[in-house]
């Protein structure tokens, strides 16, 4: 399946065992990325519980049979926001992916990213070490996440000049509508037509990831657009869609996921509930 599973919510807003029914039912559509993150959901909860949610998950599945996707370096020292985050020092590094193999029960990660930029330590320290778990065989692949074109580009450079373990997938905010040019996401980066240029180069058979695909369900008939792409251009995209979607039957999102599918984008989705995981699921799972 041409989709990965977002799994933000689950521990605090989704309760473990509907965590289990989405997870079991993602796999049974044939899915295999599970995207997670050591920080969730510290804004629900106190981070770290859809990692432990997902590792009681994996004691009753083969482990072999999917992917864990997750994140280090944003996790908040406070509590509170990203102003005092982990990081991405050797440290760091060292102390959360110890503590993130705890909560998942497992000895390996199949893909780590680094969850946002850390301006404060080397990108030469950060890439180092993380090849090291790479070569070590504790990650099998690594991944960026909302790292900026300037910082990206000095990061291919790095990697290319000395023999670092390459980006294999990368991780940005994108969906089938533009944001406004002024909008502020914090944290969160945009993919951009340069982003995907210079990730394409660096590595021919990288993988880009989109989150947030769904605007939280803004394509749906009774959805409202965030103000951050609140423009007449898209407005006009989304009645199209929802026109599309009376025509052909299929939820307006089932037709999100496809078309960003079809990109040769992989889409993450995020829900509570079967049904509507198998509704938005339903174009993308007939993808090879």
């Amino acid at each position: 399946m041409k989709a990965g599973l977002g799994t933000a919510a689950f521990g605090t807003t989704t309760s473990p065992a509907d965590a289990f029914k989405v997870l079991n039912a993602y796999v049974a559509m044939g899915g295999r990325i599970i995207d997670t993150a050591n920080n969730y959901a510290f804004w629900a909860g106190s981070g770290g519980e859809s990692e432990r949610t997902i590792g009681e998950w994996l004691k009753t599945v083969d482990r072999n049979s999917v992917d864990i996707h997750t994140k280090i370096g944003a996790f908040p020292l406070d509590g509170q926001d990203f102003s005092k985050s982990e990081g991405l020092s050797r440290q760091a590094i060292d102390t959360a992916i110890a503590a993130s193999l705890t909560r998942l029960g497992t000895d390996y990660i199949d893909v780590l990213y680094a969850h946002v930029d850390d301006l404060n330590t080397p990108l030469e320290e950060t890439w180092t070490v993380l090849t090291e778990y790479v070569r070590k065989g504790v990650v099998k692949k690594l991944g960026i996440s909302n790292y900026t074109l300037a910082r990206l580009s000095d990061l291919c450079v790095l990697i290319e000049r000395q023999e670092l373990t390459p980006i294999s997938y990368a991780q940005y905010r994108y969906t089938v509508i533009p944001p406004k040019d002024d909008a502020d996401f914090g944290e969160q980066v945009c993919l951009t037509d340069d982003i995907k240029s210079l990730l394409q180069q660096a590595n021919p058979d990288i993988i880009l990831v989109a989150y947030s695909p769904l605007l939280e369900g803004a394509f749906e008939h009774r959805g409202k657009l965030p103000a951050e792409y609140d423009t007449t251009a898209n407005e006009r995209y989304v009645l199209e869609l929802r026109a599309e979607s009376d025509m052909t039957l299929l939820s307006p999102s089932a037709l999100v996921l496809r078309k960003i599918a079809n990109e040769g984008i992989l889409p993450l989705c995020m829900t509570s509930k079967v049904s509507r995981l198998k509704e938005n699921f339903s174009l993308v799972k007939q993808l090879k």
